[in-house]
């Protein structure tokens, strides 16, 4: 079954960064600025959060089944999606902020990998 996630989160993925691929600059813009919120650049420097967030949206927003795979006691995961809540404003628990969430999280990603390709490019230009 975890196989079966895996390769939807892999689609989903892809399917996003497609479509985000064919967004134009200032769309894509809106976008970065948001990633650069100072909530948010908290939120994805701080590596437990994001686990936590990233593990509890692969078990489908279940706390028992996410805090048996984080290996922390249920109350530990619940304290850290309410300072993932104080921080963000997002109750992940909710299934619209968990979307929005996990769209933030895609969307970190693709905007990596983006810049990844371009610092490869200029690398290469220069050895040109």
């Amino acid at each position: 079954m975890r196989n079966d996630y895996t390769e939807k989160i892999s689609i989903n993925s892809s399917l996003l960064g497609k479509l985000l691929a064919n967004l134009d600059e200032q769309s894509l813009g809106s976008v970065s600025n948001m990633l650069q919120d100072e909530n948010v650049q908290k939120f994805f420097n701080d590596d437990e959060l994001t686990t936590t967030a990233e593990l509890f949206f692969k078990n489908n927003l279940n706390i028992l089944q996410t805090s048996k795979d984080a290996i922390v006691h249920r109350n530990t995961l619940l304290y850290r999606l309410e300072k993932i809540k104080r921080m963000l404003g997002l109750d992940i628990r909710n299934f619209e902020d968990a979307v929005t969430l996990n769209v933030l999280l895609i969307l970190k990603r693709y905007e990596q990998k983006r810049k990844r390709r371009t610092n490869k490019s200029v690398r290469l230009q220069n050895l040109e």
